[in-house]
């Protein structure tokens, strides 16, 4: 029976109607849920917050499973409103996801592909860089959708795909993969470096280019985490053996010193400076080393003119380019590292000690007692008991192990409209005496807006400020060598710790304690730069810019000094070389006398420089073959800057460091100024770029400069440059199976330096003799013409050519080589040694000289990967020399004294004949030298003779003078090397850098320079020449008060320095994921670096570190760091 049968007609007729009612109610309802309006607001926020947004604002609920989608993934482009069908869709695309509606309920889920009957299922993965690295930001999209995700801080992802689909892997610098998904839910993909998109954009002048489209020598690092630990107040320092071409020398360990930095060989004997360029602002060489590792993303190193031009008249010793952090797209993310390192001393001369220093006093000078500071034997026999024979030690007594603290925090985030980057800085460095410490402190907030979808506002600011305390007499690095070889029987304090006075105007250890004042000095550097930048609509690819920056500088310099008391001690032995340290003996006290009157004394400098660009930039490629870019820029900047010095001496009543304290009278008083001074250039620079399919490139650039430094028709230097390059691994004929890039390059550029002194071309005045004049008896000041000047004053100029070739073979291998010739003309010199003598006046300089330079730069690079484990090298090398084609001499000037056709390194001296060693050598030698005389000097046993080799007449004269002496060394530079080796397994890492150089010559001949009654070299002791040691190696020791021959430079005293430093060496441990620290940190990264710990160097073992400028020279330090490194 049918169910109809069972309902009466007139019943079912209703309960029809009534059905047909619900299901038009509920269609209505399920289109109303359909068509609800929603706007969503916000950018950049997981798909979950989008959700909540839809169900606040309909009253729907929607249910999903987190296996079917992931409620994780960042919405980038907000569907901002429509109906919340139009709006689930835009945001489901690409998920293969539906929703359907269902009594108030939104429900997702997976659709399943029915024609193939494919499931969708969740692949999670990791994607790492060669060397093992997390690629933060990579974009991993399915294949032919939208479905797509970015990878987290950690390299991970998470991404629902149908069985068989293919995810598409990039990011900017490493070449596209497709990896295919099979039955496999985790992957791990290793991104390669491409050298098509070549590795990275580097900023060249006004311009950002593609590696792989350079035409010009060029050279770039990029900060890496392992770089970030080397502890050190110096950005310089983070460049030492990276880049082929730039040498960094090592600076000693005194707190806050910087070391040298060059690029290539220089061509003129005025400075050729490195110029430096920040976020696109011209600083200087302190604003650079100012900067901490933490704040840099890159560095890039202009070699060659064809790159460097664009800067013009500043650009003749190479530019420094440098680009701080911006921010990254995302929720904040934060980086905080801290490191604790302690140095210790490398090597200086070995010295004598007490009993040494006291016997071969003896020996010098026998019973004569030339200096006052003779010996006794029972005096020599008491410091056999003090301190095992080694004496009183001053730098021991004062000595501290320098330290240094470093704290790094950063913070990068931001949206699609806005973009921040944060960081800051403290670094506390501790010398090896108690006054010398360093504080330094850097802040910089970077913020990048995008105002509309055509303007972008870049905004930046700076700070610095570096807080340094002093020692008060001479210096830290003169008062360190005094230290060293102080009169090993003087002690510094007594038993209980007070100033001794041993006979001198002060007592050292008191300088070193603080107890004579103390000198500060506080630097306070703000800097700014705004940038916007416009895409014009009506021109594709025609942006403007507009660029400002501006900072100031404030320097002040305090210093105290006052006198202390010191205990007066008695004194034993026959020669009252003992001294006692006993408080209870002392039979005085004796007020320092190192500073006549107590004083207080302040200078202030205060300057600043500000710079405006305007800015054109075309970018555009044609038929996806011809790519042009070009800029035009007009550039103004400005500097001043003045300062000011008073001070006070004489405290009436009450000694502190205060001016109030001190005598207000006129003649305790006095006070200086410096004059008031400003500069500026106007400048106007353009730069072009082309490229034919990423294989033909071409570029030209020029600059226009107008110095305030010259004189007006003088003002206005033009610098072009060109260079070209050919892709040869491009072309179809290139078999790319053994080498993958090919690139042939060539430039020529002009290049200027106006650093040579401004102003010289204007006529001035100065003060003249008094005079009386009429029945006044005053006198009255004179006025009279100033030096004469030279009106044509103007740049000196660098033409410049280089030819190279980049290379990428073997898979694994790179490999670039440069060859540089440089005509450095118009150098800035005194020609006064040309003039006659009878001439009166000192004439001004002038534009005349000419040197040639050239050089090679040589760089091999390899990366290699095994499963678990990553390893890399990287090895540079530059040699560079030079030629004087046009510099004055005397006109009898002698061959050796010509410097045209010689290098600028060429070294002269005298040729060592010998050692005198027996009687009969020294009859011999009369008798073949029957004239000789050195300085007064006549042969005699143990004396160091030289050759005899000319006379004023071209022969022999038996007269040892500046006729005898010769070219030792024609050219005297280094082959400058380093090698970086690392690797990388399960989250263990290791970065090491050596650096050396080969083939230079080093004259030690400092260690022949000291005074017996102080510590001396102790080879002077057990291996010079006495009557019992005919052989030694060194000549008879003679007293400092006497005539000597072993003084003179010869080359007796020149030996090969080559060595390798391991520069620093870094071992860091990533600590393991998924472990209860992760809830609230991303990584943990923990590190030891070690800077400096060993040399291999002949010249280290036989005398003193080779890079130090003598042997009781301030030595580098061998730093000892260890830390750790967070990110949340």
């Amino acid at each position: 029976m049918k169910l109809t049968n069972l309902i009466p007609e007139e019943s079912r007729k209703k309960f029809s109607r009534l059905l047909c009612v619900t299901a038009l109610s509920t269609c209505s309802l399920f289109a109303y849920a359909q068509q609800q309006p929603v706007r969503l607001t916000g950018s950049n926020i997981p798909l979950k917050s989008v959700f909540k947004q839809i169900e606040k604002q309909t009253k729907l609920f929607i249910d999903y499973k987190s296996q079917d989608i992931d409620d994780s993934r960042v919405i980038r482009e907000m569907p901002e409103k429509g109906t919340v069908q139009e709006v689930l869709v835009k945001l489901l695309d690409g998920t293969d996801c539906v929703a359907t509606y269902s009594n108030g309920h939104i429900i997702i889920r997976k659709q399943v592909d029915t024609q193939s009957g494919k499931k969708s299922q969740m692949v999670k993965g990791t994607i790492v860089d060669a060397s093992g690295e997390p690629i933060i930001g990579a974009n991993v999209v399915v294949k032919g959708t939208a479905n797509g995700t970015i990878t987290d801080i950690d390299g991970n992802f998470a991404l629902d795909v149908l069985e068989g689909a293919i995810l598409q892997v990039s990011y900017i610098g490493y070449a596209d993969q497709e990896v295919k998904v099979g039955k496999q839910k985790i992957l791990s993909i290793v991104l390669r470096e491409d050298s098509k998109a070549l590795e990275e954009v580097v900023v060249v002048g006004y311009l950002s280019q593609k590696k792989a489209s350079l035409t010009g020598a060029v050279a770039s690092v990029k900060m890496d985490e392992q770089v970030k630990t080397i502890p050190t107040t110096s950005a310089s320092n983070i460049l030492v053996g990276k880049l082929a071409g730039v040498h960094v020398g090592t600076n000693d360990g005194i707190p806050g010193s910087n070391p040298s930095l060059s690029i290539r060989t220089g061509s003129s004997w005025n400075a050729q400076n490195v110029m430096y360029v920040i976020d696109g602002a011209i600083r200087g060489g302190g604003d650079f080393n100012n900067l901490s590792p933490n704040e840099i993303e890159s560095v890039t190193v202009l070699k060659d003119a064809a790159s460097a031009a664009v800067y013009g008249s500043r650009s003749a010793g190479g530019v420094v380019v440098v680009t701080t952090k911006k921010g990254d797209m995302g929720k904040p993310k934060f980086n905080y590292s801290y490191g604790y390192s302690v140095d210790t001393r490398t090597k200086n001369m070995d010295l004598t000690s007490a009993v040494q220093a006291g016997e071969l006093y003896r020996r010098i000078n026998g019973d004569a007692d030339p200096a006052g500071w003779a010996w006794s034997q029972d005096e020599i026999d008491y410091f056999r008991n003090v301190n095992d024979g080694w004496g009183y030690d001053q730098l021991k007594d004062v000595w501290r192990n320098p330290t240094t603290q470093t704290h790094n925090l950063s913070v990068s985030g931001g949206s699609e409209k806005i973009k921040y980057f944060g960081a800051a800085s403290y670094v506390k460095q501790e010398g090896f005496l108690e006054p010398l410490t360093y504080d330094k402190f850097n802040f910089r907030m970077n913020v990048t807006a995008n105002i509309t979808k055509d303007l972008e506002v870049f905004a930046g600011l700076a700070l610095y400020s570096n807080q340094k305390s002093d020692v008060i007499f001479e210096g830290p690095g003169s008062l360190y060598s005094k230290l060293r070889v102080w009169q090993p029987d003087q002690p510094v304090y007594s038993d209980n710790g007070q100033y001794i006075d041993y006979g001198w105007l002060g007592n050292v250890g008191a300088w070193v304690t603080g107890a004579g004042g103390y000198q500060t000095h506080d630097y306070l550097k703000p800097q700014m730069t705004v940038k916007a930048t416009y895409k014009l609509p009506f021109l594709k690819g025609m942006s403007a810019s507009l660029y400002y920056a501006k900072s100031w500088a404030h320097d002040l310099r305090k210093g105290f000094y006052h006198g202390y008391d010191m205990l007066v001690m008695p004194k034993s032995g026959t020669n009252g070389r003992i001294m006692s340290t006993r408080d209870q003996d002392a039979i005085g006290i004796k007020h320092s006398t190192w500073v006549s009157k107590d004083y207080i004394e302040r200078e202030v400098d205060w300057s600043g420089d500000q710079q405006l660009n305007f800015q054109l930039i075309y970018d555009q490629t044609f038929n996806e073959k011809h790519h042009v870019s070009g800029t035009f820029v007009t550039e103004w900047s400005e500097s001043n800057g003045t300062g000011l010095t008073a001070g006070r001496e004489t405290f009436p009543v009450y000694l502190t460091d205060q001016f109030w304290a001190a005598s207000s009278a006129r003649a305790d008083t006095w006070g200086d100024g410096d004059t008031d001074w400003t500069e500026g250039r106007m400048s106007y620079i353009g730069q072009f770029n082309y490229s034919y399919a990423n294989k033909y490139l071409l570029n030209f650039s020029f600059r226009e400069d107008g110095s305030m430094k010259f004189a007006s028709n003088q003002r206005w230097g033009f610098f072009p440059a060109g260079s070209a390059g050919w892709v040869i691994s491009e072309e179809n004929f290139f078999d790319k199976k053994y080498v993958q890039f090919l690139k042939l390059r060539g430039s020529a550029g002009l290049t200027g330096n106006d650093a040579v002194g401004g102003w010289q071309w204007q006529e001035s005045y100065k003060g003249g003799s008094s005079a009386f004049f009429g029945k006044d008896p005053s006198k009255k000041v004179g006025l009279t013409y100033g030096s004469i000047v030279n009106p044509n004053l103007t740049w000196e100029k660098t033409l410049t050519y280089d030819v190279g070739v980049d290379m990428n073979f073997l898979d694994h291998w790179n490999m670039s080589f440069d060859y540089w010739y440089s005509n450095t003309y118009d150098i800035l010199g005194n020609r006064q040694t040309t003039l006659p003598t009878t001439f009166s006046q000192s004439m001004p300089a002038e534009n005349y000289g000419e040197i040639h330079a050239q050089g090679v730069d040589f760089q091999l690079g390899y990366r290699g990967q095994s499963k678990d484990f990553t390893w890399f090298g990287n090895l540079t090398m530059s040699y560079g020399w030079n030629e004087v084609i046009k510099k004055d001499y005397a006109e009898n000037a002698r061959d050796i004294d010509i410097p045209v056709g010689k290098s600028t390194s060429y070294i002269t001296g005298y040729r060592f004949d010998r050692i005198i060693r027996t009687q009969e050598e020294l009859d011999a030698f009369n008798r073949e030298h029957p004239n000789y005389n050195h300085g007064g000097l006549k042969p005699e046993l143990g004396m160091m003779v030289y050759k005899d080799l000319s006379g004023p007449d071209g022969t022999p004269d038996g007269e040892i003078d500046s006729w005898d002496k010769v070219v030792l060394f024609d050219e005297n530079r280094p082959v400058v090397y380093g090698l970086n080796l690392g690797g990388s397994w399960k989250g263990l890492s290791l970065d090491m850098m050596f650096s050396g150089e080969l083939g230079f010559v080093k004259s030690y001949s400092d260690l022949a320079g000291g005074v017996e009654w102080n510590r001396m070299w102790e080879r002077w002791y057990d291996d010079s020449w006495t009557p019992e040691n005919p052989n030694a190696t060194l000549p008879k020791r003679v007293s400092n008060n006497s005539p000597k021959s072993y003084m003179e430079t010869s080359d007796f005293w020149y030996v090969k320095n080559n060595y390798m430093r391991l520069k620093y060496l870094t071992l860091s441990y990533d600590l393991p994921k998924n472990q209860f620290y992760n809830k609230f940190l991303d990584n943990v990264r923990i590190f030891f670096t070690g800077t400096n710990l060993f040399v291999l160097s002949k010249f280290n073992r036989n005398y003193y570190d080779p890079e130090i400028g003598g042997g009781n020279s301030f030595p580098i330090m061998r730093s000892f760091n260890f830390g750790v490194d967070v990110k949340f």
